[in-house]
């Protein structure tokens, strides 16, 4: 076993960079195995293997050749369980299903620069594809040998368009193999597959697009979804559109997307926008005909499909797979994190919460998801909103629903701040912001304590932020104020305590009238207009294709739609921007608060809730976006940004300390630590500390911006100078960054700072022999340890209640109880917490919090006393001037010294200056404020406040 100890000597450590989470398993239709105890679902260019009765993934195939995605997988019929998959650039795989390997790879003999939109197997040796070429607007229909990759046929006579919304189904007519083609159009083409010649285009009867299609596996039949929301039965000679018959069945109000035989051919199901799954009876179960089955409140709309002889499986948009059986009963989930609703990926959070080392990301419509990043697996589906989704109507088939805007959670993860907005820009906006406490013991792990309804005045929240321990928020709206929110305790007896949130006061920088007044929608809603749903002329999407704004394009496609939400500029009046609210933080003891009012950045006071300054330079105009404190020795640092640039404060002088030209999408500090992260609108990624610009970590171009942009970033759980981060891209993609895994195998790293307070480390010597001679450091290095053990350093100490969190030694002042160095186990330091002394067993406080100190050199800068109010004693002893000792005439006798040989030098001149009887000393040093702000004036007036040449080579720009 071996143990590796963390030296102060710096280390270059590589970093991995992969996506964590958040692939879409919706894009391709899931297919059960022969034996249907196995799923396979598709995984961008892998096909992850599910067991239906316990949901785990079984096993992973892989193709040979790298291909970008994958289109399809399809098990041929009476043949060995042999698993066909086609790319998109034309390799066909075969895997032995037994053991999954790669039985064999054939590459299509396409055209150059062709892209194979659908897959389908004729049998073990054929398939046919439809492909797509950039400069042909016309798809092609094709036959291709699995064997020798081939060209069979090519179908000049069947090319459809709009690629978008093809939808392709094999099936026999008349001993023949034939394709039901639709395009989104209200034309659906049959072609035989054998024959060339025989082909017919069947129109939609009512006139209206098809949706999907689904062909029978056993008799001449077809089927039909359309934007009315019927779905047909199309029986007959297929390729004479005169003698077919048509079946109608109606029970959606809105567009199927979805359609499927069972595998008999005597059930026909169908999904799509109401979110409700119906099985139909037809066939030859005449004294059942038109008999209906559903799976009503699916969590999303249904995309696809897929029937065996016992199970159901339902793809649905919030990136998930539902397993029902065949008499609809729903027996589990595949979920896969980072199902977001369009309307949500715009603005979605990304928490970290360290209880459970978990990441709380956004999810479908009105919920949070929490994700764990040990297990890999969604732990919970949080229901913020709690309301039901609003129903779609024909005119507006895309309804504007209350989306969570804004989240924030403390750093030790007792509380969870949301804030959910709607504005369809008719009806009075909905707002609400709710509080929810923690109870991982539990079900759920928060639970709602307070519910706001309007606490802006309906006006939407654009940022929240909490305090460590949770007891202290504040809200910035689009009001242009924030408000202040406080935790109390409401219970009457001293037993049992319940606490509640209540606002404390609303801040403001302008005169209070906010330029919200000016807005239609919050003045004059009750004069809205009421849309009546019209005639089905009135409605032309339905029936015909728009190139420019097609509705149905985008309800077919609205898992990869990243925004739907209405602009609130497109609804109100002109505003002014001056005083818009950006960004707020709250400071790590909790006694500054931080806000953007337009391209001006506040402190305000958190006691008295005034203003304390404003902060303004020309470099962060127009409207300053971010705004983060430092932590640690970095406490007296702000850091903020634009939408141009990044900015770092000094709180002790009030001035820039640098400040470097960038473009920033997303500013996060770690808690634990004094670093921060910033990422800029190309994928770059800056860790830094406000210390220095010289960044700690620079990654530049992640991933290529034109796929998307990192909106949101985290910092997750990391120990000493190890760096952690989760960022998250506008389509709800998760990655991480982390220290790449060594070969070395190792069971835990010690470190001498922060000595893990585990069974483990009982059994560790706290000396260790060795023949390494360390190295012989610079004498004027500050040494805490030896600082710690001083007399100097035992006397400049700060009260332990001024504090939050403590990771140094303690040292206690009680009469009654010696001198003794105390490591807490939590990081919250109150008089019930638990220590451990040595390597002795934890137990409670025995003293007052205020018999206990800490370091003076230890502590943030603008959390200690000024150093005018220190004894001078403490002064004298820094400054090295020796203490002339007053003695009376009759200690002015010679007398034989005394030798105590147990003694020591520190320790008598110790007891000489603490002692009953320490000597009386005069004032040494007195402030003069005057000379040292006539120095600073000076300063600023002959020397260049800012030097943006040279602060644009920082960070590499």
């Amino acid at each position: 076993m071996g143990v590796l100890v963390n030296g102060d000597g710096g280390k270059s450590v590589k970093y991995n960079f992969y996506r964590k989470a958040g692939r879409s398993i919706i894009e391709r239709r899931p297919v059960f195995s022969p034996d249907g105890e196995s799923i396979a679902i598709i995984v961008e260019n892998i096909v992850r293997v599910y067991n239906i009765q316990t949901g785990e993934c079984v096993r992973i195939l892989e193709t040979e050749s790298p291909v970008n995605e994958l289109i399809a997988i399809q098990f041929p019929e009476n043949e060995d369980y042999n698993l066909y998959g086609c790319s998109d650039t034309g390799y066909v795989t075969i895997w032995t299903w037994a053991n999954g390997a790669v039985l064999r790879e054939i590459k299509l003999n396409l055209p150059t620069n062709t892209k194979v939109l659908t897959f389908d197997l004729i049998d073990s040796t054929e398939c046919c594809i439809v492909t797509s070429q950039p400069n042909n607007k016309c798809l092609n229909l094709n036959t291709y040998s699995t064997k020798t990759g081939q060209l069979l046929y090519d179908y000049q006579d069947t090319k459809p368009m709009y690629g978008d919304m093809i939808c392709v189904a094999l099936g026999w007519c008349n001993g023949d193999r034939y394709a039901a083609v639709s395009n989104g159009t209200k034309v659906l083409c049959i072609q035989n597959l054998q024959q060339p010649h025989l082909k017919t285009r069947i129109i939609n009867h009512n006139g209206y697009r098809i949706m999907s299609v689904a062909a029978h596996q056993k008799t001449n039949a077809v089927a039909i979804t359309d934007t009315l929301g019927r779905a047909t039965v199309i029986r007959g000679n297929l390729y004479d559109y005169k003698q077919v018959a048509r079946e109608v069945l109606h029970w959606h109000f809105l567009p199927p997307l979805a359609t499927c035989f069972s595998l008999q051919g005597n059930y026909l199901y169908t999904g799509g926008m109401e979110k409700v799954l119906v099985k139909w009876t037809i066939g030859d179960l005449a004294f059942r005909a038109n008999e209906r089955n559903f799976i009503p409140r699916l969590p999303g709309m249904i995309r696809f499909i897929t029937t065996n002889n016992t199970h159901v499986a339902l793809t649905l948009t919030n990136n998930s797979v539902v397993l029902a059986s065949a008499q609809l009963r729903v027996l589990g989930t595949l979920l896969e994190c980072g199902g977001a609703a369009p309307a949500a990926r715009a603005g979605a959070a990304l928490l970290h919460v360290p209880p459970l080392d978990a990441l709380l990301t956004a999810a479908r419509t009105g919920h949070l998801q929490l994700y764990s990043t040990n297990t890999d697996k969604v732990l919970y589906n949080l229901d913020i909103t709690g309301l039901n989704n609003l129903p779609s109507e024909r005119w507006n088939l895309l309804p504007l629903e209350t989306e969570v805007t804004c989240a924030a959670v403390s750093g030790n993860g007792d509380w969870l701040v949301t804030s959910e907005y709607r504005n369809d820009g008719v009806t009075y906006p909905e707002e609400k912001l709710k509080f929810w406490a923690a109870q991982y013991k539990n079900a759920t792990p928060f639970q709602l304590n307070t519910c706001v309804n309007l606490s802006h005045g309906g006006c939407n929240i654009v940022s929240l932020s909490l305090n460590y321990k949770g007891d202290f928020c504040v809200s910035a709206g689009s009001d242009q104020k924030f408000r202040i929110w406080k935790k109390e305790n409401t219970s009457s007896s001293n037993k049992s305590k319940k606490f509640a949130w209540s606002c404390l006061t609303a801040c403001y920088y302008s005169s209070g009238i906010g330029q919200f007044i000016s807005n239609d929608v919050l003045n004059g809603f009750k004069d809205g207009f009421k849309h009546k749903p019209g005639r089905d002329e009135d409605l032309p999407y339905l029936r015909e294709v728009d190139n420019k704004n097609d509705v149905i394009k985008k309800l077919f496609n609205i898992h990869k739609e990243h925004s739907l939400v209405i602009d609130e500029a497109k609804v109100s009046t002109k505003r002014d921007s001056e005083f818009d609210m950006g960004g707020v933080a709250i400071s790590q003891d909790g006694s500054l608060i931080a806000a953007w009012f337009g391209c001006k950045l506040t402190l305000w006071d958190t006691h008295l809730c005034n203003l304390s300054t404003t902060l303004s330079h020309p470099a962060l105009r127009p409207k300053g976006v971010h705004v983060q404190f430092g932590n640690r020795d970095a406490a007296h640092y702000l850091v903020c940004t634009t939408e141009t640039c990044l900015a770092v404060w000094s709180l002790l002088s009030l001035t820039v300390k640098w400040v470097v030209q960038i473009n920033p999408t997303c500013l996060v500090s770690h808690r634990f630590s004094n670093k921060l992260a910033v990422v800029t609108t190309n994928n770059d990624l800056h860790v830094f500390s406000p210390h220095s610009s010289t960044p700690v970590l620079t990654k530049k171009r992640l991933l290529d911006p034109s796929t998307g942009v990192f909106k949101q970033c985290t910092f997750g759980t990391c120990f000493d100078d190890e760096i952690r981060l989760y960022l998250m891209r506008n389509d709800s993609e998760i990655y991480c960054l982390e220290p790449e895994k060594t070969e070395e195998s190792r069971l835990e790293v010690i470190s001498h700072r922060k000595l893990p307070t585990s069974n483990f480390s009982a059994l560790l010597a706290e000396q260790q022999l060795s023949e390494v001679t360390p190295a012989t450091g610079d004498g004027n290095v500050f040494d805490v340890n030896n600082l710690a053990g001083s007399t100097i350093a035992q006397s400049l100490f700060v009260p332990l209640h001024s504090l939050e969190q403590l990771e140094f030694p303690l040292s206690c002042s009680n009469s009654q109880r010696e001198v003794e160095t105390i490591v807490f186990s939590s990081p919250l330091i109150t008089p019930s917490d638990s220590f451990r002394c040595g390597n002795q067993d934890s137990y409670s406080c025995p003293w007052d919090a205020s018999d206990f100190s800490v370091p003076f050199s230890l502590a943030s800068p603008h959390m200690v006393p000024s150093v005018g109010l220190l004894c001078t004693t403490f002064l004298q002893r820094l400054s090295g001037t020796e203490d002339i000792e007053q003695l009376d005439d009759d200690a002015q006798e010679d007398k034989p010294m005394e030798i105590d040989e147990d003694s020591s030098d520190d320790e008598e001149s110790s007891s000489k200056l603490n002692g009953p009887y320490a000597p009386k000393v005069t004032e040494l040093w007195t402030p003069n404020y005057e000379a040292v702000k006539e120095k600073r004036l000076n300063k600023m007036t002959h020397e260049p406040f800012l030097d943006l040449h040279s602060s644009s080579s920082l960070f590499g720009v």
